[in-house]
């Protein structure tokens, strides 16, 4: 293990656009093969948001492009749970003001925490009347962590929607609309949870999806996307209520 080294600490936060990245980590040793939690937090100027995994009608996730030393392995980047805006008529998905996106790296054998890590980073923000981009290149020395940030990272981390067992989901579709089934475990209310179609493309962003009780099982219809490509292939909703953790559910054709 590897003390925290001061001199090392991480880079300045960099501002781009209407919004400012930085990289922070949980880590403050590095134990060969042991994963560290680090999170790339961005803050939104007021009146402007930036986009989740799926934008909605418009917009853009935010991308990343790792400069790991060798051996060092990134995670899928995890996207919180978003809410729904419109940037004039459009309707998106995204977040306002602050918002941490989390990444579990894991570093090779016999790493140290006196290297230096770099992603390659790029967003969009918009508002009501435009949309500018976003890029920094970020630093982090990965044991340059602190109670602060490791703090921040969970809440973060506890934002990004999980899988419940026994939630399940079916699909079925017609022409213009998609119907959604909901196989819940017992005990599981799923009224006044909001719903948001992870998968772009894929539903009608302009209609809101409720789910209501049909007999044992909760139903819902949808309208497709009219950008859809053929038949659904998969589909993963993401479920959102207040003071609930927030859920997803996968669906693919067989």
């Amino acid at each position: 293990m590897f003390p925290f080294l001061a001199a090392l600490s991480h880079a300045a936060p960099v501002k781009s656009g209407h919004a400012t990245a930085e990289w922070i980590t949980a880590a403050t040793t590095i134990e060969g093969g042991k994963p560290i939690q680090t999170g790339i937090r961005m803050v939104i100027e007021e009146g402007w948001h930036s986009y989740w995994t799926n934008p909605g009608e418009s917009g853009m996730k935010l991308k990343v492009a790792w400069d790991l030393p060798e051996g060092w392995t990134a995670g899928e980047v995890g996207y919180p749970a978003p809410k729904k805006f419109l940037t004039g008529e459009l309707p998106g998905y995204g977040y306002e003001r602050e918002v941490i996106f989390p990444v579990t790296l894991t570093p090779p054998a016999g790493a140290s925490g006196s290297v230096q890590l770099g992603a390659k980073v790029s967003w969009l923000t918009c508002n009501d009347a435009s949309c500018i981009p976003g890029k920094a290149e970020l630093k982090l020395s990965p044991a340059a962590g602190s109670a602060e940030h490791a703090a921040a990272i969970d809440k973060a981390r506890a934002l990004v929607p999980k899988p419940l067992e026994g939630l399940k989901l079916e699909v079925s579709e017609t022409a213009d609309a998609v119907g959604l089934t909901l196989e819940t475990p017992e005990g599981f209310d799923a009224a006044g949870w909001e719903v948001f179609p992870a998968t772009e493309m894929a539903l009608d962003h302009y209609k809101a999806v409720e789910f209501r009780k049909d007999a044992a099982k909760w139903t819902a219809k949808a309208g497709k996307n009219t950008y859809a490509d053929g038949p659904l292939k998969e589909l993963v909703l993401v479920l959102v209520k207040k003071g609930e953790s927030p859920l997803e559910v996968a669906w693919k054709a067989k």
